[in-house]
């Protein structure tokens, strides 16, 4: 994978209020955080962060952050730790970098992708259902592969493809238990199962609209408040723990 150079500005102003002016101005607020140094407040172009985040596969990139009066290493980059978005229009609210060393492994959530043509659904009306949409790999920064391919040629409705039957690519290993089921072909839905889906999935999203009514005011005090508490608590864990924080898993 290769490293895409990525330019940032710094901010000083902290708070909602400012959060808010730098969005109308077309900023996103962020931070960045790790391997012992201090946490840096962000301004992110957000036309620049769109295009990047439009371009990258799974959302897995690795970043040159350039950061001003940040020293930059060359064996030291960055990479999407989280991204905090509007519930509506999915418009970034902030983000989450966290600096990485380019010469240790990290673990990340790499995309599936299902290829081929299975009887069971061509001929037999079956159903791919694919139930990890990504599995976690180890490997070094500039090892990350697009994505992890499924091949369903020649399989039958029962049948299932396991983590154990995965190619993972050379230099990276999967962090999935084998006997995992990755990918399976199921037996056609009947009208009334499907009824029973839709009823459910309605449900589901009117639950989801419902936790996505909060003030526009309330979450970007919050997206502040947890970039920050995060940035802090990134800065304060021991050397030994860097590798099991939630960014390098992201």
């Amino acid at each position: 994978m290769e490293i895409a150079l990525f330019e940032v500005q710094a901010r000083e102003e902290l708070g909602k209020g400012p959060a808010r002016r730098m969005r109308a101005d077309g900023l996103v607020p962020g931070v960045a955080y790790g391997l012992g140094r201090e946490t840096t407040h962000l301004a992110v172009p957000a036309d620049e962060l769109s295009d990047l985040l439009r371009h990258t596969e799974g959302g897995n990139v690795v970043l040159d952050l350039k950061v001003p009066g940040t020293r930059r290493r060359k064996d030291i980059a960055a990479i999407i730790k989280a991204i905090q978005r509007d519930p509506v229009t999915r418009a970034p609210l902030s983000i989450d970098f966290q600096w990485i060393s380019l010469e240790e492994l990290i673990t990340v959530d790499v995309p599936v992708h299902v290829t081929g043509v299975a009887p069971g659904v061509e001929e037999d009306g079956g159903v791919v259902e694919v139930v990890h949409h990504t599995v976690p790999v180890s490997c070094l920064p500039t090892d990350i592969p697009d994505s992890v391919t499924v091949t369903i040629d020649g399989l039958k409705i029962g049948d299932t493809v396991y983590a154990r039957d995965l190619q993972i690519p050379e230099g990276s290993e999967l962090e999935l238990d084998l006997e995992e089921a990755v990918v399976s072909i199921a037996a056609p839905i009947s009208e009334e199962d499907l009824e029973v889906r839709v009823d459910e999935g309605l449900l589901e999203e009117l639950v989801d609209l419902e936790a996505e009514e909060v003030p526009a005011e309330e979450l970007e005090e919050v997206a502040e408040e947890e970039a920050a508490e995060e940035g802090a608590a990134a800065e304060e864990a021991p050397a030994e723990e860097a590798e099991e924080a939630p960014a390098e898993e992201a």
